[in-house]
């Protein structure tokens, strides 16, 4: 069974916010939302020894996808899938620094 089988979920999005100052200097925010095509989302427990401590202690989720299917940046804000909403914390985890798995906390919101 390869990686690409154990993200079982279909449909993830992200959004990105970014906030700009227009020509009359008021600020513009601009949301894009990016559908990931394959993920998976985790619960972590405290004896989780896959899971690095650092997301760990700041996550009540953590949202898997395969290297290179998405490139984090600090204006990304949420993550939704099947109706419910996570907010991103922390920074993403290039697993091991094996270019195949990246890891990203996540605290639910709805």
């Amino acid at each position: 069974m390869s990686l690409r089988d154990r993200l079982n979920i279909a449909n993830v999005t992200v959004s990105r916010v970014t906030k700009t100052i227009d020509s009359y200097g008021d600020p513009v925010t601009t949301t894009l939302t990016t559908m990931i095509p394959k993920a998976s989302i985790w619960s972590p427990t405290q004896n989780d020894k896959r899971i690095s401590d650092k997301i760990a202690k700041t996550s009540t989720h953590i949202l898997a996808i395969e290297y290179g299917a998405y490139t984090f940046t600090t204006d990304d804000k949420t993550v939704t899938s099947g109706g419910v909403a996570y907010r991103l914390v922390g920074h993403e985890d290039n697993v091991a620094n094996r270019n195949m798995l990246v890891l990203h906390g996540m605290e639910r919101i709805t």
